[in-house]
């Protein structure tokens, strides 16, 4: 319904607005994998994306979010490893 954010997905809308510093969608139900597009958010330094239903692997295009500080994934369902370049 009406301010409903996103339903089980990211709308690239909201990767496009590379100057947020802080993006939270814990808990929004999102089925989805985590789009590429998120490492063109240069700017982020707070990612959220704990408690949903995300699938597959953390892309390595989030290794350019250089200004992040704090990056929460818990209660996914996420495979593979994180890339070398986090850390």
């Amino acid at each position: 319904g009406p301010g409903t954010l996103a339903t089980g997905y990211i709308p690239s809308e909201l990767t496009s607005l590379t100057s947020l510093e802080r993006f939270n969608m814990g808990f929004m139900g999102l089925g989805c994998t985590i789009p590429t597009e998120l490492g063109s958010m240069t700017n982020l330094q707070i990612l959220e994306l704990q408690g949903n239903n995300l699938s597959g692997s953390i892309p390595s295009e989030l290794a350019l979010l250089t200004n992040l500080e704090y990056f929460s994934l818990y209660m996914n369902d996420l495979t593979g490893t994180i890339p070398t370049h986090f850390g």
